[in-house]
């Protein structure tokens, strides 16, 4: 059962270049799926290419179309792989990350810079926000939506959430949150 509107919480983690994510990443979400502790409802990681700084992502639909996460071991260790996942991520369809927001996304990063985006119903569990320490990220939103998918968000949403370089502390109750798309 879905949370009433505005339940739900995107949250933001931004990753300098060269960060080395050792598969923390995909074993925290894997285990939020598995276990559950903060309902996540949905992910996209976007990277910015080293060298031509070109985005590559991956959402969870794609990330767990098998079941599991193997295709985010899969965008990590291997190149070609990266660039199928990222096709696929990108394919149009009703329901997929829109190709212009991930390029937004990436604009706003370094090269080898990366950005987690997660809508969840509540906090995510703390082994996210761990894994994130781990591999030197940092928190730069955290405000409620009415969105409870990351393709649902207004457009502009994730590019705004992408240009902070700051951490941003929990939303208040003053903010007005992060939009749905119609």
């Amino acid at each position: 059962m879905s949370p009433p509107p505005s339940a739900h919480r995107l949250r933001a983690y931004r990753f300098p270049a060269g960060a080395d994510f050792g598969g923390q990443l995909a074993g925290a979400l894997e285990r939020l799926l598995l276990v559950g502790g903060g309902d996540l409802h949905d992910a996209l990681f976007v990277i910015r290419d080293t060298g031509a700084g070109e985005p590559m992502a991956i959402d969870l639909r794609t990330a767990s179309a098998g079941g599991t996460l193997a295709s985010m071991l899969d965008f990590r260790l291997d190149e070609r792989r990266r660039r199928a996942v990222t096709n696929a991520t990108l394919a149009p369809g009703a329901g997929r990350v829109d190709r212009d927001a991930v390029e937004e996304i990436a604009a706003a990063l370094e090269p080898g810079g990366a950005l987690l985006a997660v809508v969840a119903a509540g906090h995510p569990a703390p082994a996210l926000d761990d894994a994130v320490a781990r591999t030197g990220g940092r928190l730069v939103a955290d405000e409620p939506t009415d969105a409870g998918r990351i393709a649902e968000l207004e457009h502009g949403v994730l590019g705004r959430v992408a240009r902070r370089r700051g951490p941003q502390g929990s939303a208040t109750s003053s903010e007005a949150p992060a939009g749905a798309a119609g």
